[in-house]
């Protein structure tokens, strides 16, 4: 089995199953926002993660096994797959739900989904990938929305909470874009399902020292909802998510197959306002067509 992560198809064009495996991200992840905004009101953030990484690892351990499978990477492989996952797992899951926590769940959903504008400078200038005009162009426009996104009119500056949740947001952005962009620098020899295994597992530690500090200590009920939500999160979302990630990883550059993500934003926002509501300023709805524009405008190829 090649899982090139680096095969994309001489004729430029990617293959359809891409795009059906970056659909279903985008309907599963969008409407995720809103629930895990739900949850947080009875499980702390980190538990939220910690929890959600091991029902997925319950999960997959025994798909492995009876598929014959291994839990551990081919020799080589498991040092970069770690760095891999402590970055689009680890580092992603651990910032983006300090974020949410704090960060009204239609605006957190919008910044934590600017990865794939970061995504392009790191794969330009540290890992580098061919990058055509289109999406360099689709970056500044990007850039430019994510700038009067963060305006003093959007944004208490003075509130040292709220600069917490939006720095965490971003550097959620970042951190996935950093794990991603590592992914396609390499050839894995290694099946998609163990890769997805393996990521989940080396997250673990990172989530449970956070989580043993009691830095975001508080009331743990089990209510249905976030019984529900933590459900639907480990295996829907990150179980099946991330494996579906790393398929569309190995077809496209991690910035392109980002600018479909846009989508997920978008839903997330309009159904964290149906079910949150909020003020819609129109500042916030040009900054936001803004970095969609900047998102699609990279995928013309």
């Amino acid at each position: 089995m090649d899982n090139s992560a680096s095969a994309t198809p001489a004729t430029g064009r990617f293959p359809a199953s891409a795009y059906v495996y970056l659909a279903i991200i985008v309907a599963t992840w969008s409407v995720n926002w809103p629930l895990m905004k739900l949850a947080l009101g009875t499980v702390p953030p980190l538990d939220f993660v910690l929890i959600r990484l091991l029902g997925s690892l319950a999960l997959i351990a025994p798909v492995l096994f009876a598929g014959g499978g291994r839990l551990l990477p081919e020799p080589g492989e498991r040092l970069g797959l770690f760095w891999v996952g402590q970055g689009q797992i680890a580092g992603f899951l651990i910032c983006s739900i300090i974020g949410l926590a704090i960060v009204p769940a239609g605006r957190a959903i919008v910044l934590a989904y600017t990865m794939p504008l970061w995504a392009i400078p790191i794969g330009r200038f540290l890992w580098p990938e061919r990058l055509g005009r289109y999406q360099l162009l689709g970056a500044a426009i990007g850039f430019a929305g994510l700038v009067l996104f963060m305006n003093p009119g959007l944004v208490d500056w003075r509130d040292p909470l709220v600069l917490l949740g939006n720095a965490s947001l971003i550097g959620a952005a970042v951190l996935w874009a950093l794990g991603s962009c590592r992914y396609r620098r390499q050839n894995w020899r290694t099946p998609f399902w163990t890769q997805t295994f393996w990521q989940l597992a080396v997250s673990v530690p990172t989530v449970a020292a956070l989580a043993a500090t009691g830095w975001d200590a508080g009331p743990l009920h089990w209510a249905p909802v976030a019984a529900a939500v933590l459900a639907y999160n480990a295996v829907v979302t990150t179980a099946l998510g991330y494996f579906m990630w790393n398929r569309v990883l190995s077809m496209m550059p991690a910035a392109t197959a980002g600018q479909v993500l846009t989508l997920t934003p978008v839903g997330g926002f309009v159904i964290s306002l149906l079910l949150f509501g909020g003020r819609l300023s129109a500042d916030l709805v040009v900054s936001i067509v803004l970095i969609v524009v900047g998102m699609f405008v990279t995928l013309r190829r």
